[in-house]
């Protein structure tokens, strides 16, 4: 009956097709087509199913967008609720929100569906920068926004960037102290206080355009030689070679200059207190714990009237109690904060120490439960 006229090669047939064909099939006579009238019905019956069908892919597809393969708009991540029960045991559907807090007020906020923080500054401040036609003078991170990308996006837009990095607890506590101090290009210090030079690549190793190696001699009678070489597969050798990342070592210790300033101690307390204060109120104090709608656009909504609404409540209650915002400046007397001293006796005794078995590896060895 040439209903198959005007039909797309591939894909779904869109609704208003079929529904064109199921009009220009009312117009056929059963005396037509072989079967009579039970065929034609049959027939017009199938076109029913196929509009019915196309709506709802066409819907789905509405409901999914362009960028996407799936309903699942959110990001399926391990929220920090979770974390007791087994990490990564309990996924759910969720979106990655930042702000950036001033006085303890947002002055941005971003919704993303990344898994880590680490993508997210750039969107943030860039939005920051849209709507106030400036960039912040200074930012204040924790180490899950520590990246080259965002070191190096900092310093072009011409931010301070007191970003810590991954090993930042462990450098500062002295517990897993760095292995070397970048001092110049051709020169690293290790932990021991021996110098390395910068060496070409050596026999065994790939050759990478961003990278170097720094061989450091005489590592015989080093308090810190196991610490040093717990990672490599040879720990017989009396050098050890260093195969580093200049940029991203000389970017992560300016960071920690910054961040052992009196300075960075001043922006480290506020941003302590403020940022994840903002947080807590928007969590505990107003209940908000979910998102109530989905999709990237209302959610988007939705959170921003949430932190508007948190603004709005904390200039209110500044307003009735006549006191201004509190920001903590540092002391003039404030001296730069420094790393503890790494102790090579306690981190050879922790690192000896035998790790307690855990019940699945106990049954795997074949204890008895007296054992």
């Amino acid at each position: 009956m040439h209903l198959e006229e005007g039909l797309p090669n591939e894909g779904v047939i869109p609704a208003k097709t079929i529904m064109k064909k199921i009009e220009d099939a009312e117009k056929i006579s059963s005396t037509l087509i072989g079967g009579g009238e039970k065929a034609l019905l049959k027939m017009k019956s199938q076109l029913s199913q196929y509009l019915i069908k196309s709506i709802e892919y066409e819907e789905k597809k509405a409901i999914c967008g362009e960028s996407r393969n799936s309903y699942y708009d959110a990001t399926a991540m391990c929220l920090k609720e979770d974390y007791y029960s087994g990490l990564g045991s309990q996924m759910h559907a969720a979106y990655n929100t930042q702000i950036l807090v001033s006085n303890g007020f947002i002055v941005t906020y971003y919704v993303s569906q990344d898994r880590t923080d680490a993508r997210t500054l750039a969107p943030t401040l860039d939005q920051f920068f849209q709507w106030y036609g400036i960039y912040p003078k200074r930012v204040c991170a924790d180490a899950g926004y520590g990246s080259v990308n965002n070191y190096e996006y900092c310093e072009q837009k011409g931010i301070q960037a007191f970003i810590k990095y991954t090993a930042w607890n462990g450098e500062k506590t002295g517990r897993n102290p760095a292995t070397y101090e970048y001092i110049d290009t051709q020169t690293i210090r290790c932990l021991g206080g021996r110098v390395g030079e910068r060496i070409q690549c050596p026999e065994g190793y790939y050759s990478k355009a961003d990278y170097a190696f720094f061989l450091v001699k005489s590592c015989a009678k080093c308090d810190f030689e196991g610490y040093c070489k717990r990672f490599l597969k040879s720990k017989s050798k009396r050098s050890r070679i260093f195969e580093i990342q200049p940029r991203w070592v000389q970017l992560k210790q300016q960071a920690r200059d910054r961040l052992l300033s009196p300075e960075g101690i001043e922006i480290r307390v506020n941003r302590s207190c403020q940022v994840e204060g903002a947080f807590g109120v928007i969590k505990q104090n107003m209940d908000y714990k979910r998102f109530r709608r989905r999709s990237m656009g209302r959610v988007t909504v939705e959170f921003a009237l949430t932190c508007l609404g948190m603004n709005i409540r904390k200039y209110l209650r500044f307003a009735m109690s006549g006191v201004l915002p509190f920001y903590w400046v540092a002391p003039e007397s404030l001296k730069a904060e420094t790393f503890k001293t790494p102790s090579a006796k306690r981190i050879k005794n922790r690192m000896e120490k035998k790790r307690k078995l855990q019940p699945n590896e106990i049954a795997k060895k074949g204890y008895r439960r007296n054992d």
